[in-house]
């Protein structure tokens, strides 16, 4: 569930299928995300277990903790910064910042599409992540997604939705 808990105080009580709050991985402008629904996406985080093993994928998973300031051992951190160099920051960015052209999440804010917990975050990096957000251009029409990317960008950003979106019979 999403409730604001992102920082953006966007307050949408729905399960979060996209990261569609103010910190959207692929972008959260008013024409990303209606391009977003016409053509969809597809986003691959490769899986680096077998690379890392099990002691660099914790190290690991302790310092993408430690970029967003959660609870983390300082020492597996300090070990698991040469392995985000090496098998992340190629994606993340090297600050851990992400890159919105490819959708590699920002990981130094407190948005977290699968959670943010120690173990989620070492099941990410052992098994990587595959999402598909499927095209609805032929299902819906430029028409609708250009209203419904309105009302998504408005779910983000509630004090200034009032006065962009005042839509009453959408197409």
């Amino acid at each position: 569930m999403h409730s604001g808990d992102c920082g953006c105080n966007c307050r949408i009580e729905q399960p979060v299928i996209g990261r569609f709050c103010r910190q959207p991985a692929h972008g959260g402008e008013p024409l990303v995300i209606e391009k977003t629904i016409l053509d969809g996406r597809r986003g691959l985080m490769p899986a680096w277990g077998a690379a890392l093993g099990e002691a660099g994928t914790r190290d690991t998973a302790n310092y993408v903790r430690s970029l967003s300031s959660l609870q983390h051992d300082a020492a597996a951190a300090s070990r698991g910064k040469a392995h985000f160099a090496t098998y992340c920051a190629a994606c993340h960015g090297a600050e851990g910042k992400g890159n919105t052209a490819i959708g590699a999440p920002d990981l130094t804010d407190a948005v977290w599409l699968y959670g943010s917990s120690q173990a989620t975050i070492v099941e990410t990096i052992t098994k990587g992540r595959t999402n598909v957000m499927p095209a609805h251009r032929e299902f819906l029409g430029e028409a609708r997604v250009h209203v419904l990317a309105a009302y998504v960008y408005g779910l983000s950003h509630p004090d200034i939705a009032p006065a962009l979106v005042k839509v009453k019979n959408a197409p």
